[in-house]
């Protein structure tokens, strides 16, 4: 166990998850004039999916495992979670993007917008992250005995601690990288959602919740059947696939005020 290195990565993890959002969307700032406004509004049209996307993961049984889709063979569980999470956020930033910022239509506005939806779900997960590592920094500094706990919680406490100390070194640092990935494929949904809109071609929406079912469908299936370098391969592949679409499906020219 090299925790020195451990704590290192961790520090790049959280950095990857809390700083580098924010970067993202000063960058996009700076470089096409796109204020903050758009980028907190995609932050909470991500925070508004939750609403509906939590709930029904609950109902379908994803989140427990025990009943219904739960219990299907996890090939077809892990597309119906990607595609529970593709539709939930996909219609979420329809909604706002139509309804809500209509006068905001162009390809760098759909960028911040996208930007500050994974950016948001970075932090979030980012202070989550924070959390648990000072519990266990706690934890291992007084000791699993000064919880109070006993039994089973005390033991379950314990294979927690060992669990997070003993993970590889670099497990950390792909986690922040996997936020990263997920950041460029949200500005790609972004972009594709207001292409939907802008080109009044609903194929654009539904080549989004496809997309993002896919993608959400490898993280799900590989984290269960392969090892973590792999699962972030493919996904750090999507990635590159979204950035590629992104520069693709730039389009100056095309702007719509309905």
């Amino acid at each position: 166990m090299n925790i020195p290195l451990l704590v290192l990565t961790l520090a790049v993890q959280l950095s990857l998850m809390l700083v580098l959002p924010v970067l993202v969307g000063w960058w996009l700032r700076k470089r096409y004039g796109v204020g903050w406004r758009i980028y907190w509004i995609g932050g909470a049209t991500f925070v508004i999916s939750q609403v509906v996307h939590l709930p029904l993961n609950y109902a379908l049984g994803l989140l427990t495992g025990t009943w219904g889709v739960g219990l299907w063979p996890l090939p077809l569980m892990a597309l119906v979670a990607g595609l529970s999470a593709g539709a939930c956020e996909q219609s979420a930033r329809w909604v706002i993007l139509r309804y809500l910022l209509r006068g905001a239509r162009s390809w760098q506005e759909a960028l911040q917008f996208g930007a500050g939806h994974g950016g948001v779900e970075a932090i979030i997960l980012g202070l989550i992250a924070l959390s648990a590592m000072g519990s266990m920094v706690v934890i291992q500094t007084t000791g699993v005995q000064a919880l109070g706990l006993e039994g089973e919680a005390a033991a379950q406490a314990e294979q927690s601690l060992r669990l997070f100390w003993g993970a590889p070194w670099y497990t950390p640092l792909l986690a922040g990288l996997e936020r990263s990935f997920a950041i460029a494929f949200h500005i790609c949904m972004a972009v594709l959602v207001m292409r939907a809109i802008t080109h009044s071609q609903f194929r654009y929406f539904l080549a989004a919740v496809a997309a993002h079912m896919l993608f959400d469908a490898w993280a799900v299936w590989g984290s269960r059947t392969l090892d973590l370098l792999p699962t972030e391969l493919g996904l750090a592949i999507g990635a590159a696939i979204a950035l590629w679409a992104t520069v693709r499906l730039r389009d100056e020219s095309h702007r719509y005020h309905a």
